[in-house]
């Protein structure tokens, strides 16, 4: 009989009193804006938990309430109620209540007759700068409005301008999910809140509003491939905070299993199996390689996508500057040195971002010009490309540590999940940079490996809630189902004619 799988953290009702003191495990507020059912998961796991801790439990399920649909909104309540098809937050909120969880901890939004408790003042449309700097109560609203674009085709430039529409409902939203959840803390006492992720527009506004209040959050999230869903004590985009879970998950794992357990994340990689991973590399020719350059020594640096670390809270100060800025030093400091070739591997994922992203990027290639690009179409196996390498840098890409992974000595110029694992030599000055290209020592292999052993067993198991084929789930009898085919449709027509109209 095979051993049971083992999880980053053993016990969820162990990490709860952890984390939360008596007090703060009191009154536990929920505040859920998303149909996603792995989300609902973790949230019915969480508070299935805090029940039998002895908590008492508050529920906002306010994803038909807000202003501004939510990332994590699929189906209309009031569709769903014509057809007699709950949608998965209904399901999630009865098996809630059938595990014995009272109705009356299900809240409607306090604040009736809502208008903000603050003037919202959006006159014009507005650039990414102008709009991170708008607040509510002194709260980043601007950052969150930043995390939910309103179509595919909104780039991260600043020379793009969002529509006023678009940006003062955003922002309405958001004073309508801080106002209401301020309201329910004072009303209810509330002594904790737990939200998902934290990042996006709505679970933001409970995040700060709960922070404005002095109370505890707590954050869930997608946990690693083989574990069901994370909660944390620390917001989920903190690298930080992650890379020391990392470097402790690693030591206290048996010895004898970590290193095959963290280092299957990166072959699944290296050899094209993994399915998170299938976007990026579809278009390569697995083997495929450059014919490599008569260079004594050759850079390779792979690119990051940029709207993903674009409006992380980090002090910038400590980078070199932004990507085009490090990949122009990057290439300038190789043209110093003879022998030294630069090769630059453009991210695959650009092939699916806004095209006047991609033309930027494309246009500060051309500008550091490096001896060779490979664009985001090329059909060069990027691992193959990483194992022809002398040194792999990276602003931040996963592809430094995988580089790492495959022992090659890696530099990191910007934001990134492993620059504190010792596997890759941080450079966030040019100085730090010149020198890290005369080392050519690869760095820890076991910081590397921690990576992947916590990308595969981050977080929990489901304690209360069980796995119902690949992407169901259940709590008690209750499956959080997706509601029937046809109001989905129509719900999703619905989602893309509000975003449409407030975007033009």
């Amino acid at each position: 009989m095979s051993e049971p799988l083992r999880a980053e953290h053993p016990s969820l009702q162990g990490f709860l009193e952890h984390s939360l003191t008596a007090d703060q495990r009191r009154n536990v507020l929920f505040v859920s804006f998303s149909q996603w059912s792995f989300a609902l998961a973790a949230l019915a796991d969480t508070a299935a938990a805090l029940h039998l801790l002895g908590s008492e439990l508050s529920f906002a399920f306010w994803t038909a309430h807000t202003p501004l649909r939510d990332p994590g909104w699929s189906a209309s309540r009031s569709l769903a109620r014509l057809t007699h098809a709950p949608t998965p937050d209904q399901n999630a909120e009865t098996a809630l209540i059938e595990f014995g969880i009272p109705a009356s901890a299900f809240l409607d939004p306090p604040v009736r007759r809502w208008r903000p408790s603050e003037a919202i003042t959006i006159d014009a449309p507005m650039n990414r700068t102008q709009i991170r700097a708008l607040t509510y109560h002194g709260t980043p609203m601007g950052r969150a409005i930043l995390q939910v674009h309103p179509d595919t085709e909104t780039p991260i430039t600043d020379t793009f301008f969002w529509r006023r529409r678009w940006v003062r409902a955003a922002a309405r939203s958001y004073a309508w999910v801080f106002d209401q959840t301020t309201a329910l803390i004072r009303e209810r006492g509330i002594t904790a809140v737990v939200v998902y992720n934290g990042r996006f527009l709505h679970d933001r506004a409970v995040s700060a509003a709960a922070q404005a209040a002095g109370i505890a959050v707590l954050y869930y999230d997608a946990a690693g491939i083989d574990t069901d869903f994370d909660l944390t004590d620390s917001v989920t985009h903190d690298w930080s905070d992650l890379q020391r879970r990392m470097l402790g998950l690693y030591e206290q794992w048996p010895a004898d299993t970590r290193d095959v357990v963290g280092g299957s994340w990166f072959e699944e990689r290296l050899n094209h199996t993994a399915a998170n991973n299938a976007l990026f590399v579809q278009a390569q020719e697995r083997g495929s390689t450059i014919e490599r350059p008569d260079a004594q020594c050759l850079v390779v640096y792979f690119s990051s996508s940029g709207d993903e670390i674009a409006e992380l809270e980090l002090d910038w100060s400590s980078f070199i500057g932004q990507q085009p800025e490090a990949l122009r030093l990057l290439a300038e400091e190789c043209r110093r040195r003879p022998g030294y070739t630069l090769v630059v591997r453009s991210h695959p994922h650009m092939r699916m971002k806004p095209e006047q992203d991609l033309a930027e990027w494309l246009d500060a290639v051309e500008q550091a010009k490096p001896d060779l690009h490979l664009d985001p179409y090329s059909k060069v196996d990027s691992y193959e490309l990483m194992r022809q390498a002398d040194i792999v840098a990276t602003y931040g890409s996963t592809t430094g540590v995988e580089a790492a992974y495959a022992g090659k000595p890696v530099i990191v110029m910007g934001p990134s999940a492993y620059d504190e694992l010792g596997c890759a030599t941080f450079a966030g000055t040019p100085e730090e940079l010149s020198d890290a290209l005369d080392v050519h020592e690869p760095g820890s292999w076991a910081g590397a490996v921690s990576y992947g052993l916590m990308m595969r067993r981050r977080g929990f198991l489901h304690e209360n809630v069980v796995r119902v084929g690949t992407d169901g789930f259940r709590l008690g009898n209750r499956e959080f189902a997706e509601t029937r085919p046809v109001v989905m449709h129509a719900s999703n027509l619905f989602g893309r004619f509000q975003r449409w109209y407030l975007a033009r």
